[in-house]
């Protein structure tokens, strides 16, 4: 299990997020939801390691007990988008992040080079990003992520950038690579739909300053989960969201 403990994240005199602790189960997908600046991409790089400048971070990270610094290994970070170099080939961009932990060019591609099938991409290796399509790209870019054999991967908006039919086809498809690969994922997105038909649990983070209000576990497995019953919880977290908990 990852274990975040009192997170606080701060941006000159501004407290953007407030003593924030949360845990990653392996093999279960959570989704991280609020409103828009209430500090879930910071709590994402946080984890990655790759908090950008300016802002200043204290918290304690964990993964089984065991006290870690970041970037580390069991963790993998997707961010938004599919984050292709567009002067790159598919297998380049591939075996990119295998490359930036110390792989050789060589080793890198051999070990991304069997995947291709599996990812529905065989045939690509030598395209460029523009020569795909929105939804192959995004599985470029997961491959790239779940290559690295990270325990835990971390996904910010992966799907935002895709139109309505192809965002559905990869979320399916995602589920299907994590049922055959399973990963602990921390997934931030804006989208109640997405949240409630694809994560085992959602955490609601309030703003000013950022912090976890409510963590919700959906125990009915996702084929079983009715449209009625999805429908209730959207707009329970709807209320979560619009609710004001200033005071």
């Amino acid at each position: 299990m990852l274990r975040v403990e009192a997170l606080t994240v701060t941006a000159r005199e501004r407290t953007l997020v407030e003593n924030l602790s949360l845990d990653l189960e392996d093999g279960r997908i959570t989704c991280l939801i609020g409103p828009s600046g209430c500090g879930k991409t910071s709590v994402i790089k946080w984890l990655a390691g790759i908090l950008p400048a300016g802002l200043a971070a204290a918290g304690k990270l964990a993964i089984d007990g065991r006290d870690i610094s970041r970037p580390d290994p069991a963790i993998g970070y997707q961010p938004q988008g599919d984050a292709l170099f567009p002067w790159l080939t598919i297998a380049e961009n591939a075996a990119l992040g295998l490359e930036v932990a110390g792989a050789s060019r060589t080793s890198a591609r051999a070990r991304v080079a069997p995947l291709f099938p599996a990812f529905g991409l065989a045939g690509t290796e030598e395209l460029f990003p523009d020569q795909l399509s929105g939804g192959m790209r995004q599985r470029v870019a997961f491959l790239r992520t779940i290559v690295r054999q990270s325990r835990f991967i971390l996904l910010d908006e992966p799907f935002s950038a895709l139109d309505a039919v192809t965002r559905m086809r990869m979320q399916l498809w995602f589920l299907a690579r994590l049922e055959a690969e399973p990963r602990g994922v921390l997934m931030v997105t804006h989208d109640l739909r997405e949240a409630t038909e694809i994560a085992d649990r959602v955490l609601v983070m309030a703003a000013a300053p950022g912090r976890i209000v409510a963590d919700i576990p959906i125990e009915t497995p996702r084929a079983a989960r009715s449209e009625a019953a999805l429908a209730d919880l959207r707009q329970f977290l709807k209320s979560l969201l619009l609710e004001d908990f200033s005071s």
